[in-house]
């Protein structure tokens, strides 16, 4: 039986992962900042904000209690928006997103890659904003563009034990992180080559590819997941 973390998995997209992974028989521990409304009997739920190094510490005390010594596949969604300009925006709010969004991701990796097994898999999300640099959203762009390069740097040093390293880039898509852009996605929608909105399952399947053996010489990459409002 193969085993994956999920973080940020308690709720959209990261839920919409973990439903599949378990269906397909993967044991999986999710971990977000409170449990979901609905757990899934069977999924390790750990509550830990990995902003933090007491979250952290919450993360790898729960991977322990549930068993979860070798990890085949990590899938990093945990993420915060903040949307403002940036004259206006506290260095507080902007301090929060990138100890969020990139140190979050550095540290959840840092912290799970002696579980992870040779050839295993790690998948992490960016997002199409880091193609577009939207207005109001430079912190949250900056943490996912860093995402980007930590990501390309860490696939260099784990190629020699089979790990892969790759990221998805989602554009907006119909979760409650959107809130406070909600009213930008018509005009995103009108961006796309697929002129619909984009739900949580239209992820699921490229992070089911890249975890898979199909995509055992692919690493370092970026798959944009939009509809087509990026094309590169």
């Amino acid at each position: 039986m193969k085993h994956a973390v999920i973080t940020g998995g308690a709720n959209g997209i990261g839920a919409a992962i973990v439903q599949a992974l378990h269906a397909d028989g993967v044991e999986c521990a999710v971990v977000d900042i409170q449990p979901p409304p609905a757990p899934l009997p069977g999924v390790h739920y750990i509550v830990a904000d990995i902003a933090t190094p007491a979250g952290i510490e919450d993360l790898l005390g729960g991977l322990e209690k549930a068993g979860f010594d070798q990890v085949d596949h990590l899938v990093h969604c945990a993420a915060i928006l903040h949307h403002g300009p940036f004259r206006d925006t506290k260095r507080e709010d902007w301090e929060r997103v990138i100890r969020t969004n990139l140190e979050g991701t550095i540290a959840v990796a840092q912290a799970i890659l002696p579980r992870i097994k040779r050839g295993g898999r790690i998948v992490l999300f960016a997002s199409g904003t880091v193609f577009k640099g939207p207005k109001n959203m430079f912190a949250y762009v900056a943490a996912k563009a860093g995402v980007i390069g930590f990501a390309r740097c860490l696939a260099e040093e784990l190629g020699d034990d089979e790990i892969t390293v790759n990221v998805v880039a989602p554009g907006i898509t119909a979760t409650g992180m959107i809130k406070d852009i909600a009213d930008t996605e018509d005009a995103n929608i009108a961006s796309r080559a697929l002129r619909r909105r984009a739900v949580p399952e239209d992820l699921v399947g490229p992070v089911l590819f890249l975890l898979s053996d199909a995509a055992a010489f692919m690493t370092g990459q970026t798959l944009s997941v939009d509809g087509g409002s990026v094309k590169r």
